[in-house]
C-alpha cells in the first residue's frame, strides 16, 4: 500500500513540475492540458462507425473514446516537453485565439479549422507562421524548390513535415533517410533519388564537425598553457564555429551541394587551427632489419672458431 502511495505521489510531482511558462490567465493551457480537439482522428473513427452501421454492426464512438482522449492529450504533453514550452511559445502564438478568455467560445473566436486555407497552421501557411520567430530559416526556405512547390499549392514539405507539430524536435542524422525517402525515391518518382542517403551523410558530418571543433579548442587551451602563440589558431577555430552555427539555417535551403561546400569550409578552417597547435611530427624512419647470416656467413664464423682452436692447441 505504501509503495502504491509513493508511486502516486511521484506521478503527481512529475505533473506539477511540467514547465509553467504561461501566465495564469492563459486559458489555452488550462483546457488543452486536459483535452484538445484531434480533428483528423475523430473523422477516422467516425468513418469506421459509419462503415460498421452500414454492415449492421453495432458501434459507437465510445469504443474509441479512450484512444481519442490519449491522442488529444498527447498534443499538450508533447508541447510541454518542447523548446517552445521552455520559451513560453503557447498555443495562441500559432493557432490564434484569445488565451485571456476563460469561456470556450470567446477564447476560440475568429479561429478556423486547420484544414481551412485561412488557418495560420494550414500547410501552405505554416512557413509564414513559423517565420514570425524563425525569420532566418524562413528567408532561406523561400529560396528552396520545396517552397516554390508549396506556393504553387502542390504537395511539398513544410516546416511541420520534419519538425513534428507540438514536439518540434530536430531530426537525428539516421532519421533523414526515412523522412526524405517519403518523397525522394524510385517508387514515388521524385528525383534526385540519392537525397535521403546524402542528407543522412551530411547531417553526420555536422556532428563530426562540432566534435572536431571541441577537440581543437582543447588542443588550443593546452598549447597556450605551454607557451605557444595560439592567436591565429583560435581565429580559425572561431571561424569554424561560426560556419557550424550557420549550417542549421542554411539547411532549410535544401541545396545539398551548397551545404556540403560550407561543411567542407568548416572542416578546412578547423584543420588550419590543428596544424598550428599540433605540428606534424615526422613519422619514425623504418630501421633496416638485420640480415640473417646466410651459408657464407655461417661458414666464415665456423672457420674463425676452428682457427682460434688450432692456434690455442699448438701453444699447448
Amino acid at each position: 500500500m505504501q509503495k502504491r502511495l509513493c508511486i502516486f505521489i511521484m506521478l503527481i510531482g512529475i505533473f506539477l513540475i511540467v514547465p509553467n511558462v504561461t501566465a495564469s490567465d492563459n486559458s489555452c493551457i488550462d483546457c488543452h492540458k486536459t483535452i484538445s480537439p484531434f480533428i483528423e482522428i475523430e473523422k477516422q473513427f467516425n468513418q469506421i462507425r459509419v462503415e460498421h452501421l452500414e454492415k449492421n454492426v453495432s458501434c459507437s464512438l465510445e469504443c474509441h473514446e479512450d484512444r481519442v482522449r490519449q491522442l488529444a492529450t498527447a498534443n499538450y504533453q508533447q508541447w510541454s516537453e518542447s523548446v517552445h514550452a521552455l520559451n513560453g511559445v503557447t498555443c495562441d502564438v500559432c493557432h490564434g485565439g484569445d488565451p485571456k478568455q476563460a469561456d470556450k467560445n470567446a477564447s476560440h473566436k475568429n479561429m478556423v479549422k486547420r484544414t481551412d486555407p485561412e488557418s495560420p497552421v494550414y500547410y501552405t501557411n505554416v512557413p509564414t507562421t513559423c517565420g514570425k520567430c524563425h525569420s532566418k530559416e524562413l528567408a532561406t526556405f523561400q529560396n528552396s524548390k520545396h517552397y516554390q512547390k508549396l506556393e504553387a499549392l502542390k504537395l511539398a514539405p513544410t516546416c511541420t513535415t520534419c519538425h513534428a507539430p507540438h514536439s518540434f524536435k530536430v531530426l537525428d542524422p539516421e532519421e533523414f533517410r526515412n523522412f526524405c525517402g517519403n518523397c525522394h525515391s524510385v517508387y514515388k518518382k521524385v528525383a534526385p533519388y540519392d537525397v535521403p542517403v546524402r542528407a543522412e551523410y551530411l547531417m553526420g558530418g555536422v556532428n563530426k564537425l562540432i566534435f572536431n571543433i571541441d577537440m581543437a579548442n582543447q588542443d588550443i587551451f593546452w598549447a597556450k598553457k605551454n607557451g605557444t602563440d595560439v592567436t591565429q589558431a583560435q581565429k580559425y577555430a572561431d571561424d569554424a564555429l561560426a560556419t557550424y552555427r550557420g549550417l542549421a539555417v542554411l539547411w532549410h535551403e535544401f541545396n545539398l551541394t551548397h551545404f556540403e561546400d560550407e561543411l567542407d569550409r568548416g572542416n578546412a578552417q578547423i584543420k588550419r587551427a590543428e596544424d598550428i597547435v599540433k605540428p606534424q611530427v615526422p613519422s619514425p624512419t623504418a630501421t633496416k632489419a638485420n640480415a640473417t647470416p646466410g651459408f657464407t656467413g655461417i661458414f666464415t664464423i665456423i672457420s674463425m672458431v676452428a682457427v682460434l682452436y688450432l692456434m690455442r692447441r699448438n701453444r699447448d
